[in-house]
C-alpha cells in the first residue's frame, strides 16, 4: 500500500454549513463530516453541499484502499464569493496542514463555483483526482446559472442588460406618444458612444467626479452644486419638450435642448472647475490651474458654436454666421491659451512649490521646504539628512506635481 499522505477535500465556499447548520470549518475526519452532512441535511434537505460531503466520504473510503495515510476535510468560506472567502479557505487549509502534511489532494466539489478553490490547493500540493457531484440534474444547469450570475456582475454587461432596458422603460413613461422615436434616438446615441469608445471616457470622467466629492473638502459645495444644476437642466429639457407646440420631433428636440446650453455648457462646468481649482490649490496641484482656465474658456466657446449651429438648423441664421463663429472661437482660444501662461507655475518659483516631493532618477529624495523667487531656487530636505539642499531653476523642472532633478 502506498505511503503517500492524501487529503480528500470538500469545499463549501459560500458557507452553507455555517449559515444553515451553525458548523464552522475546517471539518476534519470521517465521523465529523458524516455528522456535519446529516445536520445540514436536516436544516436544508435540498442543499447540494449535503450530497457533496457524502460524495467526499465515499471518495475517502475508496482512496483508503490504495493509501495508508488518508484524511478527509471540508473547508468553508464566509458566505461571499470573493477574496474574503478565499482568504478564509486558505487559513483553514494551513491549519489542517499543520497537523497532517500532504503529498496530494483529492478534490470533491458540487459545481463550477467551488472549482475556484483549485489554485489554492495546487499552491500546496498537486491535485491527483477531482470529482464533481451532480444532484440528479444536468451539470449544465448549475454551471450555466453560475456563469450568468458572474457575467451580470460585470459592470459593462450589466449596463447593457439592465441599464438600456431601464432607460427604454423610463422613456416610454415620460414621453408618451413620442416614446418610440425617443427610444430609437437613445439607442442610436448609445451605440455611437459605444462604437467610438466615448462611453468609457464618460464613465472614467464620472468616476473621477464622484471621487472628488467629499464633505471634508471646501470644494464639496461646488461639486454637489454641479450635480443639482445638471439635474435641473435635464428637467428643463423634459419640460420644454413636453410643453412645446412644435409638431416636428427634430425641431421640438432642438428647441428644448437649446434652452439648456447655458446650464450644461456654462453653469455646470464653471461650478465643477471652481471646485477643481479649490482642490488644486489646497492639495498643492497648482500646475493644473492653467488647464482648468483653458477648459473653462473652451466650454464657453463650445456653447457659442453649438448655439450658432442650432440657429442655422432652425433657419434663424445662415451658414456664414456659423463659419464666422468657428473662426472667432479659434482666435479667442489661441489668445486665451497664450495668456493662461501667467498661471503656469512650472515656469515660476512661488510658494506653491513648497511641500512638493523631489525626485531624482525615479526615486523620491525629499520635499521642498523653502523657495527663493529672487534667486530662482528651491531648498529641499533630503529623506536621510538634516541640512537643506539648494537647487537653482536650471537644475530641475516641475512635472505633474513633482520636482524632477535634471
Amino acid at each position: 500500500m502506498n505511503s503517500k499522505n492524501v487529503i480528500v477535500v470538500c469545499v463549501d465556499r459560500d458557507n452553507d454549513l455555517g449559515r444553515k447548520a451553525n458548523i464552522s470549518g475546517p471539518i476534519i475526519g470521517r465521523k465529523n463530516n458524516l455528522n456535519a452532512a446529516a445536520k445540514l441535511g436536516i436544516a436544508d434537505p435540498g442543499e447540494s453541499d449535503v450530497n457533496c460531503i457524502f460524495g467526499a466520504i465515499r471518495k475517502f473510503d475508496e482512496v483508503k484502499k490504495f493509501y495508508s495515510e488518508v484524511e478527509i476535510v471540508t473547508l468553508t468560506g464566509v458566505g461571499k464569493q470573493d477574496f474574503e472567502s478565499d482568504k478564509e479557505i486558505n487559513e483553514q487549509l494551513d491549519k489542517v496542514l499543520e497537523g497532517f502534511p500532504v503529498d496530494a489532494f483529492v478534490l470533491v466539489t458540487d459545481g463550477a463555483e467551488d472549482d475556484q478553490v483549485m489554485p489554492i490547493l495546487q499552491s500546496r500540493a498537486p491535485i491527483m483526482s477531482k470529482e464533481t457531484i451532480i444532484v440528479k440534474q444536468a451539470s449544465e444547469v448549475e454551471s450555466t446559472y453560475y456563469t450568468i450570475k458572474e457575467a451580470l456582475k460585470d459592470p459593462y454587461l450589466a449596463r447593457i442588460v439592465f441599464g438600456v432596458p431601464g432607460i427604454i422603460l423610463i422613456s416610454y413613461y415620460l414621453f408618451g406618444g413620442f416614446s418610440l422615436q425617443i427610444i430609437s434616438l437613445i439607442l442610436g446615441i448609445y451605440l455611437l458612444l459605444k462604437g467610438f469608445g466615448i462611453e468609457e471616457k464618460m464613465i472614467s470622467t464620472s468616476r473621477d467626479f464622484l471621487k472628488n466629492i467629499s464633505i471634508s473638502r471646501a470644494s464639496f459645495i461646488f461639486y454637489v452644486g454641479s450635480l443639482f444644476i445638471f439635474a435641473f437642466g435635464l428637467y428643463q429639457i423634459y419640460n420644454g419638450f413636453i410643453s412645446s407646440s412644435e409638431t416636428d420631433l427634430f425641431l421640438r428636440s432642438i428647441s428644448s435642448i437649446q434652452q439648456t446650453y447655458f446650464v450644461f455648457l456654462f453653469l455646470v462646468p464653471v461650478s465643477f472647475l471652481v471646485g477643481k481649482t479649490i482642490d488644486a490649490v489646497h492639495f498643492k496641484k497648482a500646475f493644473y490651474l492653467r488647464n482648468y482656465l483653458v477648459y473653462g474658456i473652451s466650454t464657453m466657446l463650445l456653447w457659442f458654436i453649438l448655439d450658432s449651429g442650432t440657429l442655422v438648423l432652425t433657419g434663424q441664421a445662415d451658414l456664414v454666421w456659423f463659419i464666422l463663429s468657428m473662426f472667432s472661437s479659434f482666435i479667442i482660444l489661441m489668445v486665451a491659451y497664450n495668456l493662461s501662461s501667467v498661471f503656469d507655475v512650472r515656469k515660476k518659483i512661488t510658494d506653491l512649490l513648497v511641500g512638493l516631493p523631489v525626485y531624482e532618477k525615479g526615486k523620491m529624495i525629499g520635499k521642498v521646504e523653502k523657495i527663493n523667487s529672487k534667486e530662482k531656487s528651491i531648498q529641499f530636505l533630503p529623506a536621510k539628512g538634516k541640512e537643506l539642499i539648494k537647487l537653482t531653476k536650471t537644475k530641475f523642472k516641475v512635472k505633474k506635481g513633482r520636482i524632477i532633478v535634471s
